[in-house]
């Protein structure tokens, strides 16, 4: 088969390792191109209009940013906006959505956590599951932190909305998942029941650094969680220390005081073993 062969490219979501190439796809092969509806959200990350950088800026000033911080954090997007061509969708999928195929129709489920628009494939049939990056064999999830329309607006809390999506994957017995990274796996339950036990660790040790030094920032927090990679990851270490964190305001174990412009988080009780997870039923 050659690229031009293509009739359908569907998108697990939009981020560019993953859509970056559709438009070309499309002016070789004439395809549509499928997603879900949320994908323009993710666009507009990539590529910000000047109000989106205030919410953002506003934002993470917030959590203990400066405006260097800021701006080395982001210092990708110059790149992304050369090489980045999105392209309008031709189809916006929504949860249970089928994908017609011939002898081959996939149900689409909708996925939130790791962007707003990931979606998983399942075809009942074969027990095949298309898990995008929902579901990888090897990393535990990354929940990238997702701004507000507004700097006052309620902020979704992703890694607590990924755990939302996890369970609603548990109950479709597969035989074979094929993720976006890493080798096709079968047991999808077994994963997931790791990535919470890698969840409940670092809750653990988020507790115990707000323990013995807080309150502090989501920065400060990051810094002592991730002393050797916060300074050149600043994005994905706040996006985990966010998740964390809102995860334990969520539950009642911290709470969260703003002094000057800039949030802290105050220790309140340290969650003990099964006490952010419930048993999943399916």
């Amino acid at each position: 088969y050659r690229i031009d062969d293509i009739t359908l490219l569907l998108l697990t979501h939009a981020h560019t390792d993953h859509f970056g190439q559709a438009s070309r796809i499309r002016d070789v092969s004439g395809c549509e191109v499928w997603g879900h509806e949320n994908v323009s959200s993710t666009v507009a990350g990539f590529l910000p209009s000047p109000e989106r950088i205030e919410v953002e800026r506003a934002v993470l000033l917030r959590y203990g940013f400066n405006a260097e911080m800021y701006d080395k954090a982001y210092d990708y997007r110059a790149y992304i906006a050369d090489i980045f061509r999105p392209c309008e969708l031709d189809r916006e999928l929504q949860d249970n959505d089928i994908v017609p195929i011939v002898g081959f129709d996939l149900k689409v489920i909708h996925t939130p956590g790791h962007c707003p628009e990931e979606v998983v494939f399942w075809q009942p049939e074969s027990r095949q599951m298309f898990s995008g990056d929902h579901l990888l064999p090897d990393v535990t999830p990354v929940c990238l932190l997702e701004f507000p329309e507004t700097a006052e607006s309620e902020r979704v809390h992703t890694l607590s909305q990924y755990y939302r999506s996890a369970d609603k994957v548990l109950p479709y017995e597969a035989r074979c998942i094929y993720p976006s990274h890493g080798d096709v796996f079968q047991d999808h339950r077994e994963l997931v029941k790791g990535y919470k036990l890698s969840t409940e660790r670092r809750l653990l040790k988020i507790s115990k650094i707000l323990e013995q030094g807080g309150p502090l920032t989501p920065l400060e927090v990051g810094q002592q969680l991730f002393p050797k990679a916060w300074e050149d990851q600043l994005y994905a270490v706040i996006s985990e220390v966010m998740g964390h964190l809102d995860m334990l305001l969520d539950e009642g174990f911290v709470t969260a005081q703003e002094e000057g412009g800039v949030v802290h988080y105050e220790l309140l009780a340290t969650p003990g073993p099964g006490a952010i997870f419930k048993s999943a039923t399916y």
